[in-house]
């Protein structure tokens, strides 16, 4: 007879394509060697699934439950609704509900999104944001909102406004993950920018080349297909220019065109948006805000599915991998939130329009009149390298195994017990000021003090 005491005998298993666990028995008579492999697998198409789609997260078939989603609950129940006039009314309408400034627009002419077809120089897209929201609007076309305060991670809708009233409703949109899911996006469902060489019609020329944004990406990179106003400095951009004879080449861009505007108007009837600015401020802040919302949602959801792997295997006790996970969680968060990749402002700085200005700053939460949204603008951004960020939905919904991590870790920088490696050198004053103004406004920071 045939047992595990008279023949080698191999078991192996597979959850997810991710572990593998051998049990072996040793080899004793006749040198007979019988392999036994048994692998589980989940149907093809789970297979080939994203992580994020996957135990526990599982992003595609979550329920969604965030701000949409309430005023959604709300419009059903007869307790709220929105105006069912013009587009630009509901626009309108629908920032204030999400309490979006106006003064925060930005205007995207390269056909780089869904609704490219209607996209061109004369007709571009429209982007307001907060910390917890993107909405997007193209005259003639849909709404489109990212939610960032969704506990599964970040939500894509869209919101039709030449539908019929009755007819009107906000849909989750799984289409976008085509772009806004991939290593652009750290693997998980995020945001990008790009900048882009476009001719006369907004269609890129990808033979060109394309850069994708992010905040260490030089000034000069930035902004192809889009319009950049509110900067009076010397700021050389790939904004506000296209291609009118594309077989020039990139030549044409070297000539560095309409670079510093107040207003748009000289390019197309900015009355179909609600203001006739695309502010380079507000680009910068969005450049960041995107990099952060990116690493943390691509924090929670690894380390997610790395824990349930890992009980998978080890049952409730973690691994030391899941320790080294959180160690790097840890410090790609503080990457993010200190700025770690910013590149240097040019020499003359940047400006911005006073209006959204006068709305970021709006938004603070000050102590001792400083806050961390305080503006340098002159070789970086910010007086204090500590993001604003800190405050958001998505900060606060991190799980607490990375959260906590962070915030002690920060706790132990700004109060001289730890000097951070591959992080900003921050002067004293900086410090202190950080310490202040968290230690005196955010919660989960003043609970790590106590501890």
């Amino acid at each position: 007879m045939l047992t595990k005491d008279t023949i080698p005998f191999s078991v192996s298993f597979t959850v997810d394509k991710k572990f593998c666990y051998r049990a072996n028995y040793p080899i004793l008579s006749h040198y007979l060697v019988l392999f036994l492999c048994f692998e589980i697998y989940v149907v093809s198409e789970t297979q080939a699934a994203p992580d994020y789609d996957l135990e526990p997260v599982q992003y595609s078939d979550a329920q969604d439950h965030n701000t949409i989603t309430r005023i959604q609950t709300a419009i059903d129940g007869g307790e709220s609704k929105l105006p069912q006039g013009k587009p630009r009314e509901v626009l309108k309408s629908l920032l204030n509900e999400l309490d979006v400034s106006v003064s925060s627009q930005v205007l995207v002419f390269s056909k780089t999104s869904l609704q490219r077809k209607i996209i061109t120089p004369s007709n571009p897209r429209a982007i307001y944001f907060n910390d917890d929201f993107y909405v997007g609007y193209v005259p003639g076309g849909m709404i489109e909102i990212i939610a960032c305060d969704d506990p599964t991670g970040m939500m894509f809708y869209s919101y039709d406004v030449n539908a019929l009233p009755e007819k009107r409703r906000f849909f989750r949109d799984q289409e976008c993950m085509t772009c806004h899911a991939s290593s652009n996006t750290m693997n998980i469902p995020g945001l990008l920018v790009r900048s882009v060489f476009t001719n006369q019609d907004g269609q890129p020329l990808l033979s060109w080349g394309s850069f994708l944004t992010t905040p260490a990406s030089p000034v000069e990179q930035r902004w192809g297909g889009w319009y950049v106003s509110g900067n009076k400095a010397e700021v050389k951009h790939m904004g506000n220019q296209w291609a009118d004879h594309p077989v020039a080449g990139t030549d044409a861009y070297q000539q560095l065109h309409n670079q510093h505007l107040v207003h748009l108007n000289s390019f197309f009837d900015t009355r179909k948006h609600l203001t006739d600015s695309s502010d380079i401020l507000a680009l910068m802040l969005m450049e960041h805000q995107i990099e952060v919302h990116n690493t943390l949602s691509a924090a929670k959801m690894r380390y997610l599915r790395s824990v349930y792997l890992d009980r998978a295997i080890h049952g409730v006790e973690a691994s030391p991998s899941i320790e080294r996970l959180v160690s790097e969680c840890t410090q790609s968060v503080l990457k993010a939130l200190m700025f770690a990749d910013e590149v240097k402002l040019p020499e003359d700085g940047v400006e911005g329009s006073d209006a959204y200005r006068e709305s970021f700053m709006a938004q603070a939460h000050r102590y001792d009149g400083h806050s961390l949204r305080d503006l340098r603008l002159e070789k970086r951004m910010f007086k204090y390298r500590c993001s604003y960020m800190i405050y958001s939905k998505s900060f606060q919904q991190l799980p607490e195994e990375i959260k906590t991590p962070v915030l002690r870790k920060l706790y132990a920088i700004v109060t001289n017990q730890e000097v951070p490696a591959d992080l900003p050198l921050l002067s004293s004053r900086e410090k202190e000021r950080i310490h202040d103004i968290l230690s005196h406004t955010h919660p989960a920071y003043q609970a790590v003090m106590i501890r």
